[in-house]
Parts: structure tokens; C-alpha cells; sequence
């Protein structure tokens, strides 16, 4: 089992497995993806900046996650104990369906606490959307303090939560 950077040519992969959760999330109210977002643009933009990473046993690829600098800026209001310069901001965690309910995605979010600390980071900050209550235990369970709510987009019906863990 590796963790690693994506290249180019997984683009395809992680579009494939961002596509068979859609249905998922959507079934489960959760609307935060859809068939503008994210792209496969998007995907290839994190490969450029080093921030796409991809969950990766027996060569073949079940999950990924984007682990970058970038902050959303409704960050601002939420009471973070760590400064967005101190931190990792994760976003656009997948798992494929034929692959869940295996503790990838646990696998995958203590990957990037290492990333993070390797990379002498004091913490990560990170959202989910309100109705991923799978994800925000997953966050709990893996020591992620609950910080609040926050809009990230123009539908001011469209709520998530933050967490943080220092490290």
C-alpha cells in the first residue's frame, strides 16, 4: 500500500473514481460534487502544483486526496488554535466504491498527517460538507477538532463543517 504523488497519467483513474461516488454522495443528500466539479482540470492543476495524492495497493489506484496550501477564504471566520501558514489544507478525499469500508480513507488521512509533519507542518484544516456525517466521524475519530460552520460558495443553503488537528 502506497500513498504518493499522482502524475499526469492517474488523472484518469481519479476521474473515474471521482464519477462512481457522485451517485453516492448525491443519494446521501450531499451535493458538494457534481458533473462541474471538480474536473479533470482540476485534477490536473493539483498534479502540476505536487498537491494530488493517490492511494495506490497492487498497482492499482483505489483513492486519493489533494493536500495543499490553499485555503478557502471563508477560513477566515472560523476559530482556528493554528494559523493557515502552519497548515495543510486537504480537499477532494475519494475512495471508490469497490474499495470502501476497507479504513482506506483512515489510511489515507494519516498518510497526509505524516506529509504534513515531514514536511514540518504544525497541523491540517479541512471541510466536509454538513450532510457527510461518515466523514466528519472519520475526522473525529482521527483526533480532528470540530471548529465550525462555514459557506464556501454562493448558495447560502450550502453548509460545512472545519476541522483541524495539530499535530
Amino acid at each position: 500500500m502506497t500513498l504518493r504523488l499522482a502524475k499526469s497519467d492517474d488523472v484518469d483513474r481519479v476521474m473515474e473514481i471521482v464519477k462512481s461516488v457522485i451517485p453516492a454522495m448525491h443519494k446521501a443528500g450531499n451535493y458538494q460534487w457534481g458533473a462541474d466539479y471538480p474536473t479533470a482540470e482540476v485534477f490536473l492543476n493539483d498534479v502540476k502544483n505536487g498537491s494530488l495524492y493517490v492511494y495506490e495497493e497492487e498497482s492499482v489506484i483505489k483513492g486519493c486526496i489533494v493536500a495543499d496550501e490553499n485555503h478557502a477564504y471563508a477560513y477566515d471566520d472560523i476559530p482556528w488554535e493554528l494559523a493557515r501558514i502552519d497548515c495543510l489544507a486537504t480537499h477532494r478525499l475519494a475512495i471508490s466504491p469497490n474499495f470502501q469500508g476497507q479504513g482506506l480513507a483512515q489510511k489515507i488521512i494519516q498518510g497526509i498527517i505524516d506529509v504534513g509533519k515531514e514536511r514540518g507542518y504544525l497541523g491540517i484544516h479541512t471541510d466536509t460538507s454538513l450532510e457527510n456525517k461518515p466523514m466528519q466521524y472519520l475526522f473525529e475519530k482521527l483526533g480532528f477538532e470540530f471548529k465550525g460552520q462555514l459557506n464556501l460558495d454562493d448558495n447560502l443553503d450550502d453548509w460545512y463543517v472545519a476541522y483541524e488537528i495539530v499535530f
